[in-house]
């Protein structure tokens, strides 16, 4: 170690065992609110052959503002397990299987 530089073994130690890079975390289990909002559009789907709406989703799970809907989609759809086909919700469809990580070289 070179006197005089900063970094050193102190900062190595409060990063942890790995330095801080390369830990991954398991991800975080579904929500309860998650969990009803895939449910309702599971049955949704079911039923009419295309996905519902914001409202009618909020409706179904207890939620009044659809934006508290959207940020629960928005939720979905960063973990794989729901996409649009459009614009709107009411064109989204259900991606059950975990996502695919893209192949390749990985940088350090």
């Amino acid at each position: 170690m070179v006197a005089g530089r900063a970094g050193g073994a102190a900062t190595a130690h409060r990063r942890g065992p790995a330095g801080g890079r390369g830990v991954r975390r398991e991800p975080r289990p579904l929500t309860a609110r998650q969990e009803a909002v895939l449910a309702v559009i599971r049955s949704w789907l079911t039923e009419h052959g295309h996905g519902p709406t914001v409202r009618k989703i909020g409706a179904r799970v207890g939620l009044s503002s659809t934006s508290s809907v959207a940020h629960q989609l928005t939720q979905l759809e960063k973990r794989g397990l729901v996409s649009r086909t459009g614009r709107d919700w009411s064109s989204c469809v259900l991606r059950e299987e975990k996502p695919v990580r893209p192949s390749g070289l990985r940088s350090r």
